[in-house]
């Protein structure tokens, strides 16, 4: 009898074990992507002169979204991404690196996590997941929010904005150096090093090493195309020529390929661009070879993420895992419009130049791409980028935050093309728990699921009295409907509200705000209504970002190399001091002559 007893209940438990691995075996296997200052039209499906097949390819067989936002700014975007909250809600509501002590004293800008703060790792795991992180990570203060306290098994992981992509090396004056972690521990990169191809080849090494009777999530964040832009010449190359007609032409085919693309609609014309630019019929041959170049290795940086994806893709196809696999690939914010090295302001430029002297970057023509390059597109280009919306990165414009979005995978309807329907960063982890068939609160969550919209169950996820807001140190906006009111700080913006209607300019060209007074004040009364619940700084006039920026790399410069300054100012005290004697002996010997 004992003997049977036993026979049932193991056969009961094998039974059970049976079903739960059935269970994990059909849910899918998610990858997400996330590329870093990729402009709207970046990716070749959406009409880029840039080759990415493998993510146009991905594009074609899903769904392309052409109203997808993140916030415009790296750090918030990743914050919103892993958690599907609003970056205020998690204490990521900016850079660390653009932060006042006032702000700091916040919670919505207190840049650390608690422990039990939830990701979409954490839920995953927690649901039998196994999950693997490789690449940037960039989630508040550098060290103090690492994967490996927020759901992730396995995690090979930049803690920084950005670094050189041969080595660990910072592009900025805040610090001396980048930290890279394994699992928590500080490692040492390997000497032949280059992001794109070891971030891959990482993740692949955690694929093959997972349990192939449960699910994994992937996150896979590239460093490319932030800068500093770096890649190899057979990359580079491969773009001589494309550049040359210059960035007020290239700007132009940009609108026109997005509405023969359906990607806006006809009404929509260009914005004048940033205060500063410059016409590319005034620059010397010189100049105009020197910008298409560096055009030239944004393309190929690019292209050679879109590489690197590819033999990933490729791995899983050959393990027989694509077909049940979610993809997901995006960008964190619109392009980078800095110049470094290249600015016209005396004192921002001599400031540079120092600091880049002493770490070894330059930005000549010769060396573009190459590991000591610095080098970056500039806001001329960074608006091509961006087309055919108005500014890029660090503004709440559409060309700041209106970004690719590509989904693909089991359960998306095949072939769906371009998706006009609004979306935004804060809905992926929502999105990708409900594919993965987890139960969850929609209460807990700043975004919603897109999951109906991907399958054909809807069209709009979000109704067209349903909002949703950015903000990021001073420049924010609402969206609600098609409508949008915007406001964005010197030296991009007026510091102002605006108010555009988006069905017909997306280019943000026309202000209704008079036309639709009502209208106009009910979406800032719910802006503020936001602002107020989730503790948003609002910045004194005159202040930016993009201005604490530069004062707290000063700041960082002085304490970093502060043995150089007081060595500086030991030399000029000793030359003060030798000045002083040879006077007073000067006078003696005319006194006593």
């Amino acid at each position: 009898m004992y003997k049977k007893l036993i026979v049932s209940i193991m056969l009961f438990i094998a039974l059970v074990v049976s079903v739960e691995a059935k269970q994990h075996r059909t849910k899918p296997n998610i990858l997400l992507v996330l590329l870093d200052d990729v402009g709207f039209m970046d990716f070749g499906a959406y009409g880029s002169d840039t080759a990415t097949p493998n993510i146009d390819k991905l594009g074609k067989a899903g769904a392309m979204f052409t109203r997808y936002y993140s916030s415009p700014l790296c750090g918030p975007s990743r914050a919103s991404l892993m958690t599907g909250q609003s970056p205020h809600q998690v204490g990521a509501a900016t850079l660390a690196e653009v932060l006042t002590d006032e702000m700091r004293a916040l919670p919505a800008y207190n840049m650390t996590w608690a422990d039990q703060q939830q990701t979409i790792a954490s839920r995953l795991k927690s649901a039998g997941y196994q999950t693997f992180v490789a690449g940037k990570w960039g989630i508040g203060d550098i060290g103090a929010n690492l994967p490996h306290r927020f759901g992730f098994d396995r995690s090979w992981v930049l803690d920084s904005t950005g670094s050189s992509n041969y080595r660990a090396k910072s592009y900025l004056p805040h610090y001396l150096e980048v930290e890279w972690y394994e699992d928590g521990k500080r490692i040492s990169l390997p000497e032949d090093f280059y992001s794109s191809r070891n971030i891959v080849d990482k993740m692949i090494e955690y694929v093959d090493e997972a349990d192939p009777s449960k699910p994994y999530f992937g996150y896979l964040a590239f460093q490319a195309i932030h800068i500093p832009l770096q890649v190899s010449p057979e990359f580079i190359n491969k773009y001589n020529g494309v550049f040359d007609r210059g960035w007020n032409i290239m700007r132009q085919e940009r609108l026109q390929k997005a509405i023969a693309l359906g990607l806006v609609p006809e009404t929509t014309t260009l914005s004048d661009g940033a205060h500063n630019d410059r016409e590319w019929n005034s620059l010397s041959d010189r100049e105009k070879a020197y910008w298409a170049r560096v055009m030239q290795v944004n393309a190929g940086m690019l292209e050679s993420a879109d590489f690197h994806l590819g033999r990933l893709i490729s791995h899983l196809e050959a393990k027989g895992q694509l077909d049940n696999t979610i993809v997901i690939v995006t960008s964190d914010n619109g392009p980078e419009y800095n110049t470094l090295g290249k600015t016209s302001k005396p004192a921002v430029k001599a400031f540079e130049k120092f600091w880049m002297a002493i770490e070894d970057w330059d930005v000549s023509y010769e060396n573009l791409g190459q590991e000591g390059s610095l080098a970056a597109i500039g806001h001329e280009w960074a608006s091509v980028s961006a087309a055919p919306f108005h500014l890029f990165k660090f503004n709440a414009s559409e060309g700041g935050m209106r970004v690719p979005l590509v989904v693909s995978g089991p359960g998306v309807e095949a072939n769906k093309g371009f998706v006009d329907s609004r979306a935004q960063v804060a809905d992926i982890t929502p999105t990708l728990l409900d594919f993965a068939g987890i139960n969850y609160n929609p209460d807990e969550f700043y975004g919603r699921s897109l999951k109906p919209l991907l399958t054909g169950q809807s069209d709009n996820v979000y109704g067209e009295n349903d909002a949703f807001v950015f903000e990021v140190s001073g420049t924010a906006a609402l969206y609600r409907g098609n409508w949008k009111i915007t406001k964005t700080p010197p030296p991009h913006g007026d510091g102002n509200w605006h108010l555009y209607d988006l069905a017909v300019d997306p280019g943000e060209t026309t202000d209704v705000a008079l036309k639709h007074p009502s209208l106009f004040q009910d979406m800032l009364d719910e802006y503020n209504a936001y602002a107020t619940d989730v503790g948003v700084f609002e910045l004194p006039p005159g202040e930016s970002s993009r201005k604490q920026l530069v004062i707290n790399a000063i700041k960082g410069t002085a304490g970093n190399y502060w043995y150089l300054f007081a060595g500086l100012a030991a030399t000029l005290l000793l030359a003060v001091y030798l000045l002083f004697v040879f006077a007073t002996r000067l006078i003696k010997r005319m006194g006593n002559s």
